[in-house]
Order: structure tokens, then C-alpha cells, then sequence
């Protein structure tokens, strides 16, 4: 159900072009939210522990600049398809479009992707809707695309984000939000306690597409159905969603107090425990390095438009993409 919430914008610095970006503080209850313009992206996210203290859980950088020099994704917005697409090429209605080949020979998270874009917002107590006009054959893809996001706190003491797109075009689809969590800003995520609600995952190659098979987790360092620790092992693997289980991930900090719920109407979720992070300042001068956050990233499955196997991220010109992310505190 939507809620009233406080929200306030402000100018919060430029980027390298001259251009000056805002920040949108959306507030209900426990839950503040600060949302960029600058690639729709989510700079902090304070939740309340279990002692009554707020922390800020998600990892990022104190200027629009660094996040114009970012690498690793901090709280983006992923599109115009998030995640891998072998061979930097993707054919539709027997046309191939080359795309931008960013990670060897394989194109990732689109190349400069929306997540590298100015977004217009507009905000009132209800809803703060981020829009971007994404031109055909940007970044190589077809189709004129319209995005519209629409983020509110619910009185779940969640925050819901809404994505819409229409193309005049057929074109290919991927959205997902590239938040790091860490519940403490300190700590690794190693001892964090997880599962995933899924009995299948999409195994990868040497450059980690997928295969195209669609295999069992039981008996796997993936299998994450019962809660168990996230641990050490480099985790970076797309799961097959089910309606089975009641959320498609959870996620609990047991020294924090903080425990998140993730539901989507995405067909998978990419787990990702920050294993290449490396070494970067973020903010509050606070030194990151690998397995500092741990990201939930519903998406379709990687490069899917090469697997008839898996769910079409295909959108047909002229209709709606209709997905949603909601993280449960």
C-alpha cells in the first residue's frame, strides 16, 4: 500500500561535463533512501537495527565524480541490459546489432550503461519517478526506448521499485539495481546468512556466460535454499527463480540485527559477493576491498537472448515491460 513519505532534493555536485546532479531523499518510518539523478542510482540506504540504530547499508562514494569513474556499479541502474551478452552481438527478427565489447570479447551491463545517465526525476509524497529517453542504436542496441522507474516506501517497511519501458522497436530488455549490502559498513559479508529461493542456477564458462544448461543446485557450492553462510568462495551466478519459496532471496546480518527480503516478478537473480571489488575509498573514507557487499541482482538470465531455454527478455515495439524489485526490512 503507498505511503505518504517526506522527501527533499538537493544539488549535490557536479560531474566531470559540467553537469549537476541531485539528490532525492525519500523518507517513511525506519527507512531513508537516497536516490541520484546521476544513473538513477542508489548513493544510501539507512535501515534501523535491532538496537534502534540506523546504518546506512549500501556501498558507494561521497561525489557524483567518483561515481562517473566508478567501475564496479555502486548502486546503479543496470539496462539497457544488465549483465552479460556473448560476443557483443545480439540478433533479433534475423538482423544482428553489435554492442559495445567491455569484458574481452563479451558486452557487460550494456557498456556505458544507464547507470552512466542523466535521469529526470520527479518526486511528491507518493512516488519518485525517474525517467530516461534511451535513443535507437545507443550503446548499439535498436529501438527508441522510453524508462520509466518509479521507487516508494511501502508500510511493509520496504522499498519497491517499478520499472516500465515501451521501444518503438523490438529490442532486448534487462533491468536490474546494482545495490552492494553491507549491514555494518565494516565487517565482510563472509558470515552474512543467505538463501536464495531457487532449486536451479545457470552454470557459466571461463568468461561467465552461461552455458545454456539449467542445472540443480543441490550438491553445489550454489545451493542456497536453506539459510546458510555466504562464506568465502567467489559467488557470481544467475538462479532460476520459483514460486515455491516466498521470497527470491534473504538476507541477515546476525552481529548487525538487520535482516532484508527480496521479491521480484524478474524470472532470475544474480548473487554476487563483491569478490572483485578490489581495493577503492568509499564513503565516510571507508576502504573497501573484496567480499565488502554482497549484491541481489533480479534480473532475466544472462545473455538469454542466446538460449531459447530461457525466459525471452525480448520486448515487442509498442508493448510495456512490467517488472518489479521490493527489498523487505
Amino acid at each position: 500500500k503507498g505511503v505518504f513519505m517526506q522527501y527533499n532534493v538537493k544539488k549535490w555536485g557536479l560531474l566531470p561535463d559540467g553537469t549537476m546532479c541531485h539528490i532525492i531523499q525519500l523518507s517513511y518510518n525506519d527507512i531513508s533512501l537516497y536516490v541520484s539523478d546521476y544513473g538513477a542510482t542508489f548513493q544510501s540506504m539507512f535501515v534501523t537495527d535491532s538496537s534502534g540504530t540506523q546504518h546506512d547499508i549500501i556501498l558507494g562514494y561521497d561525489t557524483p565524480e567518483e561515481y562517473y569513474y566508478d567501475q564496479q556499479n555502486f548502486g546503479g541502474t543496470m539496462g539497457r541490459f544488465a549483465n552479460r551478452i556473448a560476443g557483443a552481438c545480439i540478433t533479433l527478427n534475423g538482423k544482428d546489432w553489435h554492442l559495445p565489447a567491455n569484458e574481452g570479447n563479451n558486452t557487460l551491463h550494456s557498456g556505458h550503461g544507464f547507470n552512466k545517465c542523466m535521469w529526470q526525476y520527479n518526486v511528491n509524497p507518493e512516488a519518485l519517478i525517474l525517467t530516461l529517453y534511451s535513443p535507437h542504436l545507443e550503446n548499439g542496441f535498436p529501438g527508441n526506448l522510453k524508462v520509466t522507474q518509479t521507487i516508494t516506501i511501502t508500510d511493509r517497511n520496504s522499498i519497491l521499485v517499478h520499472y516500465d519501458a515501451v521501444s518503438d522497436m523490438d529490442t532486448v530488455c534487462n533491468f536490474t539495481n546494482h545495490s552492494y549490502f553491507n549491514f555494518s559498513g565494516v565487517k565482510n559479508v563472509c558470515n552474512y546468512i543467505v538463501s536464495v529461493g531457487a532449486d536451479y542456477y545457470t552454470p557459466v564458462d571461463s568468461s561467465n556466460i552461461p552455458t545454456g544448461d539449467i542445472l540443480p543446485v543441490e550438491g553445489t557450492m550454489y545451493d542456497f535454499r536453506s539459510p546458510v553462510k555466504v562464506g568465502t568462495d567467489c559467488i557470481d551466478i544467475n538462479y532460476v527463480l520459483s514460486d515455491a519459496y516466498e521470497y527470491a532471496a534473504k538476507v541477515t546480518d546476525p552481529e548487525a540485527g538487520i535482516s532484508m527480503s527480496v521479491k521480484t516478478s524478474f524470472p532470475g537473480l544474480q548473487l554476487y559477493n563483491g569478490n572483485y571489488i578490489g581495493n577503492c575509498t568509499g564513503k565516510y573514507n571507508m576502504p573497501y576491498n573484496n567480499q565488502h557487499g554482497i549484491c541481489f541482482e533480479p534480473q532475466f538470465f544472462p545473455d538469454s537472448m542466446h538460449h531459447n531455454n530461457f525466459p525471452s527478455p525480448v520486448l515487442k515495439a509498442g508493448e510495456h515491460l512490467d517488472r518489479y524489485i521490493e527489498y523487505i526490512f
